[in-house]
């Protein structure tokens, strides 16, 4: 049977090259075999000596390559065997260049022939520079982020980030030629979205598979603080924490405990295939979230399930995740979908489930059966409420949901209405960019006011 290093051919056509080049091209190469029909029986040749006197020269003369070409017998019928291996530059034919998918031999244009030409010669997307963007360009907030959780980490010493921008990118390999790479405006940049389309996350609410969104939101900046961002949003406005106590403690179930969907959230930001300018999608459900990006076409000797059971892994962006690598956030052993699986497991949610729907990846987080009930019972207690005055309902204009974190942040405030941020920081453990989101979130739910100036005001707290 044909596959993706072996293709049959009854008799000889120039045009047949293509199917060499492709093998030349991907990884593995391939055989032709000439004188065999489809179902690789063989058939014969009546140019047989002809064609083992021409052959390896126009596969010299217009590939430029070198290919064993032999002449093999079998039931007493004669056939030709041509092998390529995989060659390191890119090979062509007649301007055009093709590689193997399956059985299949396609050709290469736009951005997948982008991507195999950067590799030819030893290039990522996120490697090339971009010449109109500087150090200007960058966000101190993202910066400053990242050196304190490498240094959290303990993957850098505080003297390692404790050096200007332009050291820092340079430690980090985000510079060539004097100009920043691509992987520097993503990962650092105030608006990564000025150069590169689609670099952002998209966020919508919706009731069933088929009703239109009842709410979206877009998360822009840069794709250090992208992931913040995004889970700070998911668990204030999207997820609902159901209250429940185990003896004294109180506990809020989730639909997704909050490291599994960091660590998902991880995985989409690091290896988006950005060059195709489509967004990463997170969809949500009542009793299911959906996370989707574009997946690069791996390498042929890694499979789908290879990656899935962390036996292998391949980094698209390869600089993009060394910045996440060295800030802590990631490792560098292709762990992400087990540590997922292991939250889950942890946590006593459903198991996640990987699709790689089209060039898609997709990661489907499914509630477990007491969370629905929960979901049923909160809404049956809704219009029981309503409909029976069985149910006390507290008003939205009365009750503010918010987080644990945004609870202890409130308590601090009460204590000292004029506490600062880094304050804040300190005692909760956490960095300041955290804290600035969270009395963000504060001030948009009006539990909270800020009376005067940055350095010289305080905090107000309207409901406690």
């Amino acid at each position: 049977m044909e596959h993706s290093h072996l293709e049959f051919k009854q008799i000889w056509n120039d045009d047949y090259l293509k199917h060499i080049c492709a093998f030349a091209n991907t990884s593995g190469g391939g055989m032709l075999e000439i004188g065999k029909n489809d179902k690789g029986e063989v058939t014969g040749l009546s140019n047989i000596k002809e064609l083992m006197h021409e052959l390896p020269t126009k596969i010299k003369n217009i590939l430029g390559i070198h290919a064993d070409v032999e002449l093999k017998n079998e039931n007493d019928k004669q056939y030709i065997s041509i092998t390529v291996a995989k060659y390191p530059a890119l090979i062509g034919y007649k301007g055009t260049y093709y590689v193997r998918s399956g059985s299949n031999t396609l050709e290469l244009t736009g951005q997948a022939l982008s991507e195999v030409l950067l590799r030819s010669i030893g290039k990522t997307w996120d490697e090339i520079t971009v010449p109109n963007a500087s150090v200007n360009d960058l966000s101190p907030n993202a910066l400053e982020l990242f050196r304190e959780k490498a240094v959290q980490s303990g993957r850098l010493k505080k003297e390692d980030v404790t050096v200007s921008v332009e050291v820092l990118l340079e430690k980090l390999k985000l510079t060539a030629d004097g100009f920043l790479k691509r992987a520097a405006v993503m990962c650092f940049g105030s608006t990564p979205e000025r150069w590169i389309t689609g670099a952002h996350v998209m966020i919508g609410f919706f009731e069933d598979d088929n009703v239109e969104i009842r709410y979206q939101n877009i998360v822009e900046g840069s794709l250090i603080e992208v992931v913040d961002s995004t889970l700070d949003l998911l668990y204030t406005k999207y997820l609902k924490g159901w209250i429940r106590y185990e003896g004294i403690y109180r506990v809020e179930d989730y639909l997704v405990p909050r490291e599994a969907m960091r660590e998902a959230v991880l995985n989409a930001v690091v290896h988006n295939d950005y060059s195709y300018f489509n967004p990463i999608r997170i969809r949500v459900y009542e009793t299911k979230i959906i996370i989707t990006n574009m997946m690069a076409k791996i390498p042929e000797d890694i499979s789908f399930d290879d990656l899935l059971n962390s036996t292998k892994s391949y980094r698209h962006n390869p600089n993009i995740a060394e910045v996440f690598h060295r800030s802590g956030q990631i490792e560098t052993w292709g762990r992400g979908i087990q540590k997922i699986k292991d939250e889950c497991l942890k946590y006593g949610t459903s198991d996640p489930v990987f699709n790689k729907v089209g060039c898609f990846f997709e990661v489907v987080f499914n509630c477990t059966k007491s969370y629905a009930k929960t979901i049923l019972r909160e809404n049956n207690g809704i219009n029981n409420g309503i409909n029976n005055g069985i149910n006390a309902v507290t008003s939205q204009d009365d009750y503010v949901e918010i987080t644990d974190k945004q609870k202890r942040i409130v308590l601090l405030i009460k204590e000292n209405s004029a506490i600062t941020t880094r304050q804040l920081a300190e005692k909760i453990g956490v960095t300041d960019y955290i804290i600035e989101n969270n009395l963000r979130a504060l001030k948009g739910k009006g539990v909270i006011i800020r009376d005067g100036s940055k350095k010289k005001g305080k905090w107000i707290v309207k409901k406690a």
